[in-house]
């Protein structure tokens, strides 16, 4: 009788070890550096994917380069079209609607009739590797388009093009001037006209009329951007890299609070500070770009980060159902971590991920975070932690546990009964 109690016991001690440790050893793993949370992997197979929606219903809509797919809230799997000539950067979901960005076009998706119709051509590209992005408010969705080049002067095909009016400076480096193609020089006084969708700018368009307006800019390139219960805009500013003709040293990637017709410095300003500053100068001081900056104080910075090009993807907690109120996720991809920052700006990692993830895009959904992770190819959800085990585990694993543990069970009492008849 000892010993099979105590094969029961090694039994159940070696089950509990092995399921604690479930989440370290498997595939789709994280650490979790905040206590009170819990995460879960939805979806799996999702390589490459680009971008990710929900509905109201907790439909999940998943965005690859040229196509898109379903998941229903029972996990059914469904294409919803394909065309090889899309380029998807990001999606929305809108009134049974998908509508993304691919190539110069803004384009939605009927789920009811299965036609698409585009809602806006013409707009540029972005630059630096920093995709176009989009976010919903109400009837407004709201379009950022990067920075063409690194800081104002093109190298290669790439050309800015100026979301306002402007007059140059005329300071050129070798052949070629501010928002010219490359080997045009620019001169001192010279003006340049805006375009109806230019570079380095966000926009915002009415769904209910297709009418479109700028909204700010003089933004290099947003990384991530979402609403707090205040309707403020929250985003991830890139800042300036250290390379090309015109070289900026030390910047940093930054969260700003985006408001209406402001304009946000770039190419002539990063972090509040001008380009001219000794902060950002290696031999010498950088001159600005644009003789008519509409400003020379830059508002809104909240957080400064410690390095550049590192913090990607964005959404906020507007229920304070996961971490405080109004705290902003968002990926630090230098040290592998999903991140936040406080109402009160004190910035913490929430989940150690791994090196080789990249995540493509975060959404909050009423009560949890949705991660996508390309390059692991699941999506991840967060949410307050449930279970003593802090995380939970398939269906197939407590079905595994359950029906081990009543094997162990009918053994003892197959045995207590043949002891009690002898």
């Amino acid at each position: 009788m000892r010993k099979l109690l105590r094969d029961i016991i090694i039994a159940i001690l070696i089950v509990t070890a092995a399921f604690s440790v479930f989440k370290i050893s498997n595939k789709y793993s994280m650490s979790v550096l905040k206590g009170d949370i819990d995460f879960t992997v939805i979806s799996k197979s999702c390589e490459n994917a680009k971008a990710i929606a929900t509905d109201d219903n907790k439909n999940l809509y998943i965005a690859y380069r040229d196509w898109l797919k379903a998941i229903d809230n029972e996990g059914k799997e469904k294409i919803l079209f394909k065309n090889k000539e899309l380029d998807i950067e990001d999606i929305i979901y809108y009134e049974n609607k998908i509508i993304y960005i691919s190539g110069d076009k803004l384009e939605e998706y009927s789920l009811d009739s299965g036609l698409v119709n585009t809602l806006y051509s013409g707009i540029p590209n972005g630059g630096n590797g920093i995709d176009r992005k989009l976010l919903l408010k109400d009837d407004i969705i709201y379009l950022s388009v990067g920075g063409s080049t690194n800081s104002g002067i093109a190298e290669g095909n790439e050309v800015d093009l100026p979301s306002m009016d402007i007059t140059l400076t005329g300071i050129n480096y070798k052949d070629t001037g501010a928002f010219k193609v490359k080997g045009i020089i620019s001169s001192a006084g010279e003006k340049i006209s805006k375009v109806a969708f230019g570079n380095g700018a966000l926009y915002y368009i009415n769904l209910k009329n297709n009418k479109m307006n700028l909204y700010s800019n003089g933004i290099r390139g947003i990384t991530g951007f979402d609403f707090n219960s205040e309707d403020e805009m929250m985003a991830i500013f890139s800042g300036m890299k250290n390379e090309g003709l015109r070289p900026v040293n030390r910047d940093k990637d930054y969260i700003y609070k985006v408001e209406i017709d402001k304009w946000y410095g770039w190419p002539d300003y990063s972090g509040g500070d001008p380009i001219s500053s000794p902060r950002f100068k290696e031999e010498e001081i950088i001159q600005p770009l644009i003789a008519n900056p509409p400003t020379h104080v830059i508002d809104g910075l909240v957080y400064q980060h410690k390095t550049l090009d590192t913090l990607k993807e964005l959404a906020i907690d507007t229920e304070g159902t996961i971490l405080e109120k109004d705290s902003l996720l968002f990926w630090d991809k230098e040290e592998a971590v999903i991140c936040a920052l406080s109402p009160e700006n004190i910035y913490f990692k929430v989940l150690k991920i791994k090196e080789s993830s990249e995540i493509k895009d975060i959404i909050f959904n009423k009560d949890e975070f949705l991660i996508l992770d390309s390059s692991l190819g699941c999506i991840y959800r967060i949410s307050q932690k449930q279970g003593m085990l802090g995380f939970k585990l398939p269906i197939e694993i407590w079905t595994f546990i359950l029906g081990l543990t009543f094997v162990l069970l009918s053994i003892l009492v197959l045995k207590l009964t043949k002891k009690f008849h002898k």
